[in-house]
């Protein structure tokens, strides 16, 4: 990004933060200077710019339109700066490849496998981040996209990589009474995963996979919720009840037998995993590597 040099980059980091905090004494606390230099710094940019980027009042601040079209860039920013102060610091010669993934494959899936990437890719240096939805690869640092989804994505191309299935699983210890579905959720209740913006609408609820299978659901089962899959599955590793497990994120547990299949009897997702990047990001060696190496472990 470029500044223009009469924009003072100090002026700018404290409206950020007092943008975020809608209250220069707090700001101040945290950018460790005075509200009134706090209050001078944003005078200044407001000069600088010509136009007001708060409106001032007895219970704080708030910000004009001006200030919230200034936040939304401003932000992206200084966190891009900040980023790129600590990648120098610890800067090498490896090539850098940066990947978004859904918050529960990541956890469960994909980190775990990292170390076999690493020791076949020693040269590439990877960054990590968690996202729900589609990353905007337009404003943001973003090789690649593991997601979960359609395909189909306006003007980015996705390679598929697996499908996904689910299954009903809960801990070893809760099948020693019975491994009947139904009676093991009299008991022991359900683990609820509210689908939402991590696979809507391609995730799987309790609701359809029972009525796919046609199964009653007791009407005094216990149920507990949770946002992702991951969190659902994590309480059944606890023995806390049943859950739908989701087959590449649960593969791991039930190979340790910290989780086990019930029945036999899987539902397809509608949606699928696919490596999303813009067309230009596919000519990186480092991504066509990840994506190589994915295909081979989720097959």
């Amino acid at each position: 990004m470029m500044i223009n040099p009469r924009y003072s980059l100090s002026s700018i980091s404290a409206f950020t933060v007092a943008a975020k905090e809608l209250n220069f004494s707090r700001a101040a606390d945290i950018l460790h200077i005075t509200p009134s230099a706090v209050s001078h710094r944003i005078k200044q940019l407001e000069s600088q710019l010509g136009v007001t980027l708060f409106t001032r009042h007895t219970q704080g601040v708030a910000l004009t339109a001006a200030g919230q079209s200034l936040l939304m860039h401003a932000q992206l920013a200084m966190n891009n700066i900040q980023q790129g102060i600590e990648q120098s610091q610890f800067s090498s010669g490896r090539e850098k490849l940066a990947i978004a993934v859904i918050p529960s494959l990541s956890q469960c899936w994909l980190i775990p496998r990292l170390k076999n990437f690493k020791s076949r890719y020693p040269k590439i240096e990877i960054t990590l981040n968690v996202s729900d939805q589609l990353v905007n690869f337009s404003n943001s640092p973003i090789d690649c996209h593991l997601h979960f989804g359609t395909g189909q994505y306006q003007g980015l191309t996705a390679h598929f990589l697996a499908n996904e299935s689910v299954y009903p699983v809960c801990h070893p210890f809760l099948l020693q009474d019975s491994a009947d579905l139904t009676t093991l959720i009299e008991r022991h209740g359900l683990l609820h995963y509210r689908a939402g913006i991590e696979d809507e609408p391609g995730g799987v609820s309790w609701a359809q996979w029972c009525d796919h299978f046609n199964i009653a659901l007791p009407t005094e089962s216990q149920n507990s919720w949770f946002s992702h899959v991951a969190m659902a599955l994590c309480g059944a590793r606890f023995s806390q009840g049943i859950a739908l497990g989701w087959d590449k994120i649960v593969e791991q547990d039930i190979a340790q037998q910290q989780l086990v299949k019930i029945g036999d009897r899987k539902l397809y997702t509608d949606f699928n995993y696919y490596l999303v990047a813009p067309e230009l990001h596919w000519q990186k060696p480092a991504v066509i590597a990840f994506k190589e190496w994915l295909i081979e472990q989720m097959n």
